[in-house]
């Protein structure tokens, strides 16, 4: 069974397998997904394609033990999920679905975002000190908004690092517009509640990659300015750091 969908006319007429299989540069890879930044008539795009993961895996998703994250279907959805609360995120242009029960082959291509960084590199590489000394305030806030926008509306994001927001450098100086894009979202979830443990996961793990590559204080500061629950952050205030220096002594300098 195959499912595909583009809002670009020049994907349409264009075969999954084409797609599937294009060349380019690998961005990042796991066991079971890359992505691959590529050029097609004359502009370029980003593919994040998903193939087969382990037969154990395959079993536990097609009896409905655990979620599917091993394909594009749930980063398809969570897109619109995001689009639908105002979170920007890079835009997904096309998406391709081959279902089969032992080698489901899927993407999504979203297009390029131009002048961008991660916000876990533009923290740490020196050509933006100047710039961070001069915008972090900016920065945190449009973190802890994006945060805020997610929990409330019941969205756990299970990713959520520093490395997992990329920073429009062109939008630097003016608050109002100032946009950070999310990205990396095929294990998102919506639920009616989030738990309580999973809330402290979610945000011990951001706060660990804070202390990781930048300062706890001054995020800490506008955390509890702006995040919308202010009864959860300070009722669970020392589990959200147990969990980030846990973070912090298991990956030590493995992380990055």
């Amino acid at each position: 069974m195959l499912n595909f969908y583009s809002n670009k006319k020049i994907f349409k007429g264009v075969s999954f397998e084409h797609l599937f299989n294009i060349q380019g540069n690998i961005v990042r890879s796991n066991d079971n997904r890359e992505t691959v930044k590529f050029l097609f008539k004359n502009k370029k795009y980003f593919i994040k394609r998903f193939s087969k993961g382990s037969l154990f895996q395959n079993l536990l998703n097609y009896l409905g033990i655990v979620k599917d994250v091993s394909n594009a279907d749930n980063e398809y959805k969570a897109y619109q999920l995001l689009q639908d609360i105002g979170i920007q995120t890079p835009k997904l242009v096309c998406y391709g679905n081959e279902k089969k029960i032992w080698n489901n082959r899927s993407f999504v291509i979203s297009e390029e975002i131009k002048n961008f960084e991660q916000l876990d590199f533009f923290f740490t590489k020196r050509k933006y000190q100047k710039d961070k000394k001069k915008f972090h305030h900016q920065i945190y806030k449009k973190i802890v908004e994006i945060v805020s926008k997610l929990h409330k509306n019941g969205i756990i994001h299970h990713d959520l690092y520093l490395c997992h927001f990329l920073l429009d450098l062109n939008s630097l100086g003016d608050e109002k517009r100032l946009k950070i894009y999310l990205i990396d979202f095929h294990r998102l979830q919506k639920k009616n509640s989030i738990s309580t443990s999973r809330l402290i996961k979610e945000l011990g793990d951001l706060l660990f990659s804070i202390k990781y590559f930048d300062d706890e204080k001054k995020y800490q500061k506008i955390l509890k300015a702006n995040y919308f629950n202010q009864n959860f952050l300070m009722t669970y205030k020392n589990n959200i750091q147990k969990r980030a220096d846990a973070m912090l002594i298991k990956y030590k300098n493995k992380y990055g």
